[in-house]
């Protein structure tokens, strides 16, 4: 194991783990994973016959590997005791043993926060406390309601122009929507339903429970149709009554979505908001890109959907009981919620005040985090929509509008529209606690971007697409697919290892009309084992 983690640690050997085992299996053999594994002798594992393969991308280190051999990899979740991980992943069939790890929703927990530090004081921090002129720490306080967020960002002139999210699906990732319409499970008692919810998954269940998280779920889905009243939703539930959220019920929703996509077109847009509160939980998700969730949400922005996901509740002014000691800068952002790709949304209120709690980066996957603020603390579902959990749906639902002018929108799209015209609050340029700025609807709307018309960037924009570890002489290929063929893009492999030596050579192919391939060959011509850091610059 590359990193021993609380998931994976096998210091307690006969404690059962919940994981990921990533596999490799010939290719005509992936939609017969279940009754193929029985021949692999995966010595421990007890597969969770619930559960249906997913097919990965594989990771970099493996793409070439499984191709030349005309093998795929897929994925079964299941458990094993700890003291039989190492000798599962010394099985030739398998690839690793990822963590199985818990997530939870990013609503502020007032009184775990209290009861974790009697002292924190939950009214307005005075500047010196506060990294952004007058913190907002009262999350049950709301600073408004949905139309007041509305016009806050310039929501209401889009209307005007008859543009409300008609013919978008945003699918909400969470732990459940009690949808009006469907027979609610037993013990649900929801303060209302929630309109224009057409589908989802578990396929069967959908739309009839959101307990779990405390109808957090339906928070999400009232916050995303205030922005976007004729939007329609999908209920993507990934936690329930009786089963706690987990990233395998996360992976398996969002090939749900893939699937769906693939074959109708929807949801264009996935709202997230939900993560980890520690890196100790589970690091291998929290710190490694090749996760292979984090990798799935990569898959859905190369098919083309649009993924956003909250910052956290880690701010060091007031950071979520949870956090316990991994709050503030670069301790605060997690797996996939900080992968470059994606929108990471901090928050703000409708005073245009910092919330003291909103985590900030560089996240541990990318150091330009997060993108932007979004919206929180104001009535909606509840007294007071609180946390990254509520601005990050905000901002769904202002792309759900984009996305209606502009069907071709991408995430690189939405995402360059979002930030060029956010409102700085924190000095010229992005910073590490609000990003961008808050976002601005209506400016937003009007940008070339979102408009459809495609023009250079004003400014580059720079990112670690991936990481690597090469011996002394030794070569290897990673590739990175789906990239807009628009795009100018410059490459650069960045040794972290003192004395580290490396030299890399860059083909590109054109996958199609609209997307590119590259391949990316780095050999270590120095005399140590050294560590690099894939980079690129999107010059325009």
């Amino acid at each position: 194991m590359a990193k021993k983690t609380k998931g994976m640690d096998q210091g307690n050997g006969d404690e059962i783990r919940d994981v990921l085992l990533e596999i490799r299996v010939p290719t005509g053999q992936r939609t017969l994973a279940t009754s193929f594994v029985q021949t692999m002798n995966l010595t421990g594992f007890i597969p969770n016959e619930d559960a249906i393969p997913i097919e990965m991308t594989p990771t970099s280190a493996m793409a070439a590997e499984l191709e030349s051999a005309g093998e795929a990899s897929l994925i079964l979740e299941g458990q094993v005791r700890a003291d039989q991980i190492e000798a599962l992943e010394a099985n030739p069939n398998v690839i690793k043993v990822w963590s199985n790890a818990p997530i939870e929703p990013f609503n502020f927990e007032l009184q775990e926060a209290v009861e974790t530090n009697p002292t924190l004081d939950l009214t307005p921090m005075a500047p010196g406390d506060c990294p952004v002129g007058t913190c907002d720490c009262a999350a049950s306080v709301p600073k408004g309601n949905l139309n007041d967020v509305a016009r806050y960002l310039g929501v209401n002139q889009i209307w005007a122009r008859g543009i409300r999210g008609n013919g978008i699906v945003v699918g909400v990732v969470d732990g459940g929507i009690t949808a009006t319409g469907r027979t609610l499970t037993p013990g649900e008692a929801p303060a209302r339903t929630i309109n224009n919810v057409i589908g989802g998954w578990p396929t069967t269940t959908w739309g009839t429970q959101g307990r779990g998280w405390s109808y957090h779920g339906n928070m999400c889905a009232t916050d995303v149709l205030g922005m976007a009243p004729d939007a329609r939703l999908y209920d993507l539930r990934i936690a329930g009554a009786s089963s706690t959220g987990t990233v395998s019920n996360a992976l398996q929703a969002f090939q749900w979505a893939i699937n769906q996509f693939r074959a109708n077109g929807t949801p264009q847009i996935l709202t997230n908001s939900w993560g980890m509160y520690q890196q100790s939980w589970y690091a291998d998700y929290c710190t490694n890109p090749e996760h292979p969730f984090t990798r799935k949400v990569v898959e859905a922005i190369n098919t083309g959907i649009i993924v956003l996901f909250a910052a956290g509740n880690c701010g060091k002014t007031c950071p979520d009981g949870r956090c316990s000691t991994d709050n503030g800068p670069g301790k605060s952002i997690w797996g996939a919620n900080g992968h470059p790709f994606v929108m990471t949304v901090g928050a703000v209120n409708t005073r245009s005040e910092f919330i003291g709690y909103s985590s900030q980066g560089p996240a541990a996957l990318d150091p330009y985090k997060p993108d932007f603020c979004s919206v929180s603390h104001f009535t909606g579902y509840f007294n007071s929509d609180n946390g990254t959990s509520a601005a990050t749906p905000i901002a769904a639902g202002v792309v759900a509008l984009l996305k209606q002018r502009n069907p071709r929108l991408s995430q690189f799209d939405a995402k360059a529209a979002l930030k060029d015209t956010a409102t700085d609050i924190a000095g010229t340029g992005w910073d590490a606690n609000t990003g961008s700025g808050i976002i601005n609807a209506w400016r937003a709307f009007n940008h070339h971007r979102a408009s459809g018309t495609v023009l250079p960037a004003p400014s580059p924009y720079v990112a670690t697409q991936f990481t690597g570890t090469l011996a002394p002489n030794q070569t290897h290929t990673w590739f990175t697919w789906g990239w807009p063929a628009h795009w100018h893009v410059l490459w650069s492999m960045m040794p972290t290892t003192n004395a580290g030596k490396v030299k890399w050579q860059v083909k590109v192919e054109r996958a199609s009309d609209a997307q590119a391939t590259y391949w990316i060959t780095v050999t270590n011509v120095g005399s140590v084992t050294t560590n690099f850091e894939g980079r690129y610059g999107v010059m325009g």
